[in-house]
């Protein structure tokens, strides 16, 4: 999804650069993103793919949304549907 990423069945994060074009040379802001449940969460029966791919999915929504509110370079690097599948 960007820099780092990662989901578990009760929370997920984002983190991606901030540059914006009228300072080329200056390094890049990195933004977190985090959504977790509320409550108490339970560990789900079964597959928890779909659980873990609905917040990643929520978090990326949230960091795009804020990388285009911040007017982020390329809104950070953040494509427009997440890829959800895990890296090697």
């Amino acid at each position: 999804m960007r820099e780092e990423a990662g989901a578990a069945h009760d929370t997920a994060f984002v983190t991606f650069p901030c540059s914006h074009k009228e300072h080329p040379l200056a390094r890049p802001d990195y933004i977190s993103v985090w959504v977790s449940a509320t409550g108490i969460p339970t560990e789900p029966e079964g597959d928890e793919r779909p659980q873990k791919d609905a917040y990643a999915t929520l978090a990326h929504s949230f960091a795009l949304a804020q990388a285009k509110e911040l007017g982020c370079e390329d809104n950070g690097g953040l494509k427009t549907k997440p890829s959800l599948i895990p890296a090697s």
